[in-house]
């Protein structure tokens, strides 16, 4: 496995109407090869007693890998990762429970109601799924990653993009469809097996590669900062060069509790060493220390708020809340800034995991009107929630009567009584 910057593109890279030749060529890099020959022969178990067991952990191994191709190209690196190692096990075995979820669910309801239903939520998965495997690998979310809304807002950031991801996934299950229908009349089926699952892993290497080919070139409007562990290597020059390579080499022999100490002592006397706080990040992230990560965070983001790193520290709360959905920062001023931020940045569900409780834990603050009313704008417009939206705005009017925001809340109420007075357009006949 290789990490060094000359895998990260320096530049943006050309529209991706124009690069279908080397995305479609993508799997022949020798990592992606191999894991597909490796994986499409490792399927040939499933012709075992009780073989469809270990087929599970296959699938499970490939959307692993398959989740880190997404996660490198979303970081801008044109080459294929020879192994995985930022996707967590859990996150591939999430990407293979979807598949048996949908499976399942399919068939439940053709035979419940019939083969057109059926057919109708196979539609909607297809829809869904390039949104399902972006949040899998960026936020590892498994229950964002079953939220229509999430999917929803996912396509609409993304724009007409989301349309190219979802009609390739459809070409290739028609390809891959094809093929074994074809390979199945020539040959035995101990051949055709891995034969076929070859095709079905290029094609999808193809498809997830793809997908964070789009999450680079729409990394603004997305938010996406991207992943510390794949950013450009810390040139030797830099003074945490010679901590960052101790640190590494003491958890490659298996002592990860010691790189972790070792980079905890050295942030106690360097404090503003960003990329010490993100290597001890990841350490405790592989560690799967949530307490500590959720300590770490609230001394992290004000660090990271003060230098403008927004978007940085949008990307470390969001991970954080993941870990320990009872975070909190202890500044109401973090608070509003970093939730303002993160609505900007389309992380809505970020933006109300922050400020759930604020009134409660900065009783009489200021910041309690306006970030109230931001939440119930978050959930009118984007969470299809407008009856909360109105509750929420009539309680900032009833516990703040002289807030200078209250004309700015009248205005909203009068802007969604309007758009709930306006007649639905009829059909034209």
């Amino acid at each position: 496995m290789t990490n060094s910057a000359e895998h990260t593109v320096s530049e943006p890279p050309a529209p991706i109407q124009q690069r279908w030749p080397q995305i479609l060529r993508y799997p022949l890099h020798p990592g992606a090869l191999s894991t597909c020959i490796a994986l499409a022969v490792a399927h040939m178990l499933a012709h075992l007693p009780m073989g469809f067991l270990l087929d599970l952990l296959v699938w499970a191994a490939f959307f692993k890998y398959a989740l880190e191709v997404l996660r490198w190209s979303a970081n801008g690196r044109m080459e294929a990762p020879e192994i995985s190692f930022t996707v967590s096990d859990a996150v591939g075995r999430y990407a293979m429970l979807l598949l048996v979820l949908s499976e399942v669910a399919m068939l439940l309801l053709a035979y419940a109601f019939g083969v057109v239903p059926a057919f109708v939520l196979g539609v909607v998965l297809m829809l869904a799924m390039p949104a399902m495997m972006m949040i899998l690998a960026l936020d590892e979310g498994m229950a964002r990653a079953l939220n229509p809304i999430a999917w929803l807002m996912l396509a609409e950031r993304i724009g007409r993009d989301y349309f190219v991801l979802v009609g390739f996934f459809v070409a290739a299950v028609v390809v891959q469809s094809l093929v074994a229908w074809v390979l199945a009349l020539a040959l035995p089926a101990i051949v055709v097996t891995p034969l076929v699952y070859f095709v079905v892993n290029y094609l999808m290497i193809v498809n997830f590669h793809l997908i964070g080919c789009v999450i680079h070139a729409r990394a603004d409007e997305l938010g996406y900062a991207g992943h510390i562990e794949l950013q450009d290597e810390v040139p030797h020059t830099d003074p945490s060069r010679r901590i960052l390579d101790a640190a590494r080499t003491r958890a490659a022999e298996g002592d990860v509790r010691g790189a972790i100490q070792l980079l905890r002592d050295e942030l106690a006397a360097r404090p503003d060493a960003l990329l010490l706080h993100d290597e001890y990040r990841h350490w405790l992230q592989q560690e799967g220390d949530k307490a500590e990560l959720a300590a770490h965070g609230k001394k992290y983001i004000p660090l990271l708020l003060a230098r403008d790193q927004d978007r940085r520290a949008i990307e470390v709360a969001r991970a954080t809340l993941v870990a320990d959905p009872s975070f909190a920062l202890d500044k109401a001023e973090d608070v509003t800034r970093l939730a303002h931020a993160a609505a900007d940045a389309g992380q809505t569900q970020l933006t109300l995991g922050l400020l759930a409780g604020f009134h409660k834990r900065f009783r009489n603050h200021p910041d309690i009107g306006r970030n109230y009313l931001l939440a119930a704008k978050l959930w009118a417009e984007r969470m299809n929630k407008e009856m909360q939206a109105r509750a929420m705005l009539q309680q900032i009017k009833v516990m703040m009567p002289d807030d200078p925001i209250v004309p700015q809340v009248d205005a909203y109420l009068a802007y969604l009584d309007k758009l709930a007075a306006t007649p639905a357009k009829s059909p034209a006949p």
